[in-house]
């Protein structure tokens, strides 16, 4: 008959454990720097499969994507950075915050992204989000430019985050402690979005 540990040492055990490996990302298309020309502009055309659909659309909590394509370019930019531009296009079913009815949403966005060389990259698990109409900056270059992930993210971005069928009433909800200058439901989608996302990614709440 074997002792049990004592709860101290089975507690010490638990608390070492690792944390849970992030969720990877349903889509992936990496381009290597080192293949593109700084001469010539590099097409690059992501059109999601229904299977592809159905894995973004549960790793975005949707209840549906019926269509997701990005069609751009990669370009040489100064500084011996890299801009990655073109246009996302999606049709994402989401249900009515107030009724519960599928919304239908079509999405149709303009985006762009510079990767730099000597940007300083954020510590893993930490985030820093922005208003996407909004000048955030360029990214850390890499070896690879993975413009599904850009396409994620920018999808995450534009999705409505308050479907309502027509004719349903929501009222607008407004966040602000004393002294702060309030935040309407349509200022926090994309930090809501991105953190979603992050959670995902780093498997952090």
């Amino acid at each position: 008959m074997h002792a049990q540990p004592p709860a101290d040492m089975m507690e010490a055990r638990s608390m070492a454990q690792p944390p849970p490996e992030p969720a990877p990302p349903p889509l992936t298309h990496p381009i290597a720097v080192a293949s593109l020309d700084r001469g010539v502009e590099t097409r690059f055309s992501l059109s999601a499969s229904p299977g592809d659909c159905a894995r973004v659309a549960e790793y975005m909590k949707l209840s549906e994507i019926r269509e997701l394509g990005f069609d751009g370019a990669i370009s040489g930019v100064r500084g011996d950075g890299w801009e990655a531009s073109g246009v996302l296009t999606a049709l994402v079913v989401q249900p009515c915050v107030v009724t519960l009815t599928p919304v239908l949403q079509y999405v149709e966005e303009t985006v762009s992204r510079r990767y730099m060389p000597g940007v300083e990259e954020f510590p893993e698990g930490e985030m820093i989000v922005s208003r996407h109409d909004e000048d955030d900056g360029p990214d850390p270059l890499g070896a690879e430019i993975d413009v599904a992930a850009l396409m994620l993210e920018s999808l995450a971005l534009a999705i409505d985050p308050y479907p309502r069928a027509q004719g349903a009433a929501l009222e607008t909800r407004i966040f602000a402690e004393p002294g702060v200058k309030p935040m309407t439901d349509e200022d926090a989608r994309p930090f809501a979005k991105l953190a979603d996302l992050k959670e995902k990614l780093t498997g952090e709440k």
